[in-house]
């Protein structure tokens, strides 16, 4: 079986990447495109809450790690 390479880190990588005031973008899901600012990062469940903003205002989230990058 051929190895299957993946630009995605796991969960467990990115753990102690994100700090409060950090900007990250949304890729995909129903807020693809938009930018926002992580205001709490819960290692315990490797989650985000970050404030979106786009066109249509602003939206309080909770994101896994894994589904935003790096703005």
């Amino acid at each position: 079986m051929p190895h299957v390479c993946s630009s995605r880190r796991s969960v467990v990588e990115v753990t102690a990447d994100y700090t409060p005031g950090d900007v990250v973008h949304i890729p995909e899901g129903p807020f693809q495109g938009m930018c926002a600012v992580v205001r709490a990062v819960d290692v315990d469940t490797a989650r985000l809450q970050v404030h979106a903003v786009g066109r249509g205002g602003g939206a309080e989230l909770s994101l896994r790690f894994d589904e935003v990058e790096w703005a």
